[in-house]
């Protein structure tokens, strides 16, 4: 009578007799209507056997309670783009106006180009460029024991940061694998404001509550993601234009990098960062999300004489690469550590303890089996995401990332190779990627930044 769960009539008397005569319990005994078709087939025979067993009316006896699914839903619906949440920042209209290239990063809309990377690059390194970053995650952590928290969930220490200061983070799971990174400013006391990736907002924010569950730790965390608008003015001419837009004194001994500071910028309360990502001084502005179009237009007419541009997340991802600065998730895979990353110098050996030092201490007393390095490419044509470095026709590593780089005027990436390998000036086969019948170019790598190396140009 159930042909999911391969119940027979025999089975069903035999629960009856053994007191399961009501057909909830029964249904449980038996798991009668409880496989993939989740009763769509067996529901009403069901019934009627149980009825004419315990000699009760089909009305009597009546049906179990049907669970979701209880219309299924069919694959290709599930399937469907048109069902994906889409997020849109506070100042997407304004990218619209600007005839922004689309891509979408997880849930939200960015841009991706607005003129070419050659324009963006160009206005970035020389002027002034502002990047929409609202879809970074942002988490509040407060509380007596938020340092001590954050030092927890870390592999280097937040306890220490003065007030007013920024410090880069990037968070283990137990197996001490990256799984996300971003930076940690300082407040107050007993106030700090996180950022994450766009991607890994939810799985950051559960995996900090998770560990607070049945602790008695005096800590809380909230997230503001969509309480905030974000911008990155970043150029050599970006102070100019912040200045243009504030009382506060931004200069850099007053705002030093990675200094972080609260006031008003064109009139609205914020949180501004001093740091870098793309290599040129910086500002991260965050603003209340309801003014995130009113800040935008405001930086865009204070450096409309600087040559401001706005510049996407494609030129944002070669800006970086020039700076060696990685991308979790791009360049990071399941299996990579801060100590094959490139981050060693933030694992804090010497702090009692922290989720994933036991196995970061096993990669320590083993050293390095692989690497994350740069490299530029010495010969013709830009490799593909994902291209295999060779050698005697075997893979030993891969690409993690590879633009072309209008500033350097040559192709540069990253990439896995054997820990042996990652030495400056080192030779790489590299396959060019699919659909080049097996093609290959050199490359070079690279262990030092290719754009401003000791980073002076950060610290303006």
């Amino acid at each position: 009578m159930c042909i999911c769960e391969d119940v027979t009539v025999k089975d069903v008397k035999q629960a009856v007799s053994e007191g399961f005569d009501n057909l909830e319990t029964l249904k449980r005994y038996s798991t009668v209507t409880m496989g993939p078709c989740q009763g769509k087939m067996c529901h009403s025979l069901s019934a009627r056997v149980h009825a004419a067993i315990t000699g009760q009316s089909v009305a009597t006896t009546g049906l179990t309670t049907a669970r979701p699914p209880f219309q299924p839903v069919p694959l290709a619906a599930l399937a469907g783009p048109h069902l994906a949440p889409v997020r849109q920042t506070a100042m997407h209209d304004r990218h619209s106006k600007l005839d922004a290239t689309w891509m979408d990063m997880g849930e939200w809309k960015r841009p991706l180009l607005y003129t070419s990377v050659g324009q963006e690059c160009k206005a970035v390194r020389e002027a002034v460029g502002v990047i929409d970053v609202s879809t970074l995650g942002k988490l509040e952590l407060r509380g007596a024991d938020a340092g001590a928290f954050l030092d927890w969930m870390h592999p280097n220490r937040f306890s220490d940061l003065r007030i007013g200061r920024v410090r880069y983070r990037a968070m283990c799971d137990d197996a001490g694998i990256v799984i996300d990174d971003g930076t940690v400013a300082r407040l107050g006391p007993d106030r700090f404001f996180l950022t994450t990736t766009t991607g890994t907002l939810d799985a950051v924010e559960q995996w900090f509550k998770w560990w607070l569950a049945g602790s008695s730790r005096d800590v809380q965390v909230i997230n503001v993601t969509s309480e905030y608008a974000a911008i990155n003015l970043a150029g050599p001419r970006a102070r100019d234009v912040i200045a243009r837009l504030t009382t506060m004194d931004v200069s850099s001994k007053a705002m030093p990098y990675l200094a972080a500071i609260e006031g008003e910028v064109a009139g609205v309360p914020a949180v501004i960062l001093r740091i870098g990502f793309v290599g040129e001084m910086g500002y991260e502005i965050h603003v209340p999300a309801d003014y995130g179009a009113h800040l935008w237009d405001a930086v865009f007419e204070a450096g409309r004489d600087l040559g401001i541009a706005a510049f996407g997340i494609e030129s944002q991802r070669v800006l970086r690469l020039e700076k060696l600065h990685l991308v979790v998730g791009q360049d990071t895979d399941a299996l990579s550590n801060p100590i094959e990353s490139g981050l060693d110098w933030l694992v804090k050996a010497d702090k009692p303890d922290f989720i994933g030092r036991d196995a970061l201490a096993v990669v320590q007393s083993r050293g390095r089996k692989n690497s994350l390095a740069g490299f530029e490419v010495t010969g013709a044509g830009v490799p593909a995401e994902g291209a295999a470095i060779v050698r005697n026709g075997q893979s030993i590593g891969r690409v993690t990332s590879c633009k072309w780089s209008p500033t350097l005027n040559k192709a540069i990436g990253m990439c896995w190779v054997p820990a042996e390998d990652a030495v400056n000036g080192r030779e790489l086969t590299i396959r060019l990627g699919v659909g080049t019948d097996g093609k290959t170019t050199t490359g070079k790598v690279q262990t030092r930044p290719f754009y401003d190396p000791e980073g002076a140009r950060l610290r303006m």
